[in-house]
């Protein structure tokens, strides 16, 4: 696997990581409120929504942050980019910077959010500030991801890749499929009265 093979294969895999995520902490924090709110709140597995509900929004800012890291010994946009260029594709590239140009003051949210309090705690802005400034909100943290979900998956049609970046509906289904079993579970005939 060429250099920038394994760059669009780890931009793939972090974009589908982003998506994930993203679409599961939505689903857990959204979708699924107030109908399974009893059932999440549970006292045999509450925990796990704690932490699965602070992981999963984690976790899609450090994949957000992997994708667009400027630094040249990563495989970020950037370097994507310039791996297109070297290749002859500069239309391919410029169409990237384009696709990419409208979430751009986004990005910069995301990677200020990042950095300031989950890939690092910055001990002189408290976290509620760097949250203040760098204001995202869900749908537009979404759109951050669906922008850059769909231009690389251009990258991936362009240069012949069969694989793609799925789309979201099926983590929030996945989710909600997993609650209503739970439900079941909890309120079926017989169940213990602490379930």
């Amino acid at each position: 696997m060429n250099d920038f093979d394994r760059i669009l294969w780890s931009l793939m895999e972090e974009a589908t990581a982003a998506r994930a995520h993203f679409h599961t902490w939505w689903a857990l924090r959204n979708l699924a409120l107030p109908e399974y709110v009893e059932t999440m709140n549970n006292h045999e597995y509450v925990d796990f929504f704690h932490v699965s509900n602070s992981g999963h929004y984690k976790l899609f800012f450090i994949a957000l942050s992997k994708i667009y890291d400027r630094d040249s010994r990563t495989s970020g946009v950037s370097k994507l980019k310039d791996e297109l260029e070297q290749a002859g594709r500069s239309v391919v590239a410029d169409e990237v910077g384009c696709r990419l140009a409208a979430v751009e003051p986004l990005v910069r949210k995301v990677l200020g959010i990042r950095n300031k309090t989950i890939g690092h705690n910055e001990t002189g802005i408290p976290r509620e500030r760097a949250y203040k400034i760098n204001a995202v909100t869900p749908d537009e943290l979404r759109k951050v991801i669906d922008v850059t979900c769909a231009t690389i998956n251009y990258v991936a049609e362009e240069v012949g890749l069969s694989n793609r970046i799925s789309g979201p509906g099926r983590y929030e289904k996945a989710v909600l499929n997993m609650l209503a079993v739970l439900e079941r579970g909890r309120t079926k005939p017989g169940a213990s009265p602490d379930r």
